[in-house]
Formats: C-alpha cells, structure tokens, sequence
C-alpha cells in the first residue's frame, strides 16, 4: 500500500481554533481538544510550520441515545514566519484546551520610544 492510499484514508478532525498575539509578544494557539490526553498529543516545529497532532481514544461501546464527540486523530498545521523565535514554545493541556505559546523575537516585539525634546 503507498503512502498516497494511506493518506486517502486517514479522517482528520479539524479542532476549533483561536490564534492571538498579547501585547507582550507573544503568540497564542489555542485549540480546543476535548477527550484528547497530553500522552496523545504531538506539538512540534519542522520547517517553519507548527504542526499539532492528537488522538481522541474510543469511548467505552455502550448504547449511546446521542454521541457528538467522535473518536479519532485531530490535525492543525500553522504556518510560520521569520518573527517567531523557535527555541522559547511553551505548551499546557488543560480541560480540553490546548494552549500553545510562542514568544516572537525580540526585534519584532512592541516597544515604547520615548519622545525628547520640550
């Protein structure tokens, strides 16, 4: 089987997202990801894409009246530009959200000029 077959097959789950910059100069990813565990998330940086991966695991099989939530693999790719510093990520898993922190570099960061003169 190819890769190109695999690929045809595999589901991705798009997970609602929020991104912002803070007037600290810092951009924030945040992804909502409910049913997802931090062992089944893969946040990583190559080639100047941000790409996070999980997995939502099967729920129990039971007699479900209503089930909303599916199972199965999310997939969000961020593409980056030359003003996110790559070494200083910080990423939290907490309640369902995934909040990804990336700090811009320094040149590109806001900052005040102080005005001279009278």
């Amino acid at each position: 089987m190819s890769d190109r077959n695999v690929a045809q097959k595999t589901r991705w789950l798009s997970p609602r997202s929020r991104v912002s910059e803070t007037r600290d100069g810092k951009l924030h990813v945040v992804l909502e990801m409910p049913g997802v565990r931090k062992e089944d998330l893969d946040v990583r940086i190559e080639n100047n894409e941000l790409s996070i991966v999980g997995r939502r695991q099967a729920p129990p099989e039971g007699n479900y009246v209503l089930r909303e939530r599916p199972a199965g693999d999310y997939m969000r790719t961020y593409t980056l530009d030359e003003t996110v510093d790559h070494s200083k990520i910080d990423a939290v898993l907490e309640k369902g959200i995934l909040t990804v922190a990336l700090d811009l570099k320094e040149q590109v960061k806001p900052r005040n000029i102080q005005v001279r003169g009278e």
